[in-house]
């Protein structure tokens, strides 16, 4: 994908911008607080339906407005050009509209317009929490699959609704349990069965990537997929764990729980690696990202943006 042009309106601190890109490699040049960053994260907007950065979209806004609005013009492999626009205003829902249609739903976006963003803070993909890993294999993923990016939005439902009644006080309810741990049982099986299939084709992907940027005799790394589902499906599990998940008042089972141990030398990065190993750890994660989009789903060249 190319992205041929990009006009900014309120967003951020850019009040008004129209930039002309070249379809090779632009660069952004300022000085601090100038609004570079801000440039990059309306890119990824447009791809995502979300600021990779704002806690909420009305955060977006700049300070002196009541509104913003987005749009990217786009040039595909084939030769086809998509106009996607987005626009909100204080107090409204925002508008995503693609070709000068709206969408249903913002999940029909995503992985239309593919792209993948490295910036400083992806650091805390080997440092922060499995929650960091997870959202990362979540977001290639949906990329490629709307199949996933359904199921998992709906899993997220039903593990609140679930989550809800485990803080209710007195007795279960047996049958309304029986009902929501079956839903998520049939999504968890779609979402194992995709991030399986994703770590399978990512770890070849990844180790050569980091071969290229380190030595890879002295560094031999690798990437594991950790699931609830490596004991048995999530149902039983579920039922099993009611009375000691209601006292701790949340699910302690299913995908919402699953890690990407990444390792070097056989021993965890998170714990062993020097500043440098990490952050190179890192990059080759995001390089590799960029090169798993570009091969799989419908095969577009992601969008790349360098913070």
């Amino acid at each position: 994908m190319i992205l041929e042009q990009l006009t900014l309106l309120n967003y951020k601190n850019v009040a008004e911008a129209e930039l002309r890109l070249s379809p090779n490699v632009n660069c952004f040049i300022g000085a601090n607080g100038m609004g570079k960053t801000n440039v990059l994260d309306a890119i990824y907007f447009l791809s995502f339906g979300k600021s990779a950065t704002a806690l909420t979209d009305s955060n977006c806004v700049r300070h002196e407005a009541d509104f913003f609005m987005l749009q990217g013009q786009y040039l595909s492999p084939d030769g086809t050009r998509d106009a996607v626009s987005c626009a909100l205003k204080r107090g409204q829902r925002k508008r995503l509209r693609r070709n000068d249609k709206d969408y249903k739903r913002l999940s029909e976006h995503v992985g239309a317009i593919p792209l993948v963003m490295l910036s400083p803070s992806d650091e805390q993909l080997v440092t922060g929490g499995s929650e960091e890993r997870r959202k990362f294999m979540d977001s290639v993923i949906a990329q490629t699959s709307p199949r996933y990016l359904e199921a998992l939005i709906r899993y997220g439902k039903t593990l609140q609704q679930r989550n809800a009644l485990l803080k209710q006080e007195g007795p279960l309810d047996e049958g309304l349990f029986d009902v929501l741990e079956s839903l998520m049982d049939a999504d968890a099986t779609v979402i194992y069965a995709a991030r399986s299939e994703f770590v399978e084709a990512f770890r070849p992907i990844f180790s050569a990537l980091y071969a290229r940027l380190c030595n890879a005799a002295a560094e031999a790394v690798d990437i594991t997929y950790e699931s609830h589902a490596d004991r048995g499906p999530l149902g039983p599990l579920l039922r099993e764990g009611r009375v000691r998940e209601q006292i701790v008042g949340h699910t302690l089972h299913g995908p919402h729980k699953d890690n990407l141990d990444l390792l070097m030398n056989g021993h965890s990065v998170r714990r062993e690696a020097s500043q440098g190993q990490t952050k190179t750890f890192f990059i080759a994660m995001k390089l590799a990202q960029f090169l798993y989009l570009k091969n799989h789903g419908e095969r577009r060249t992601p969008l790349l943006l360098l913070d």
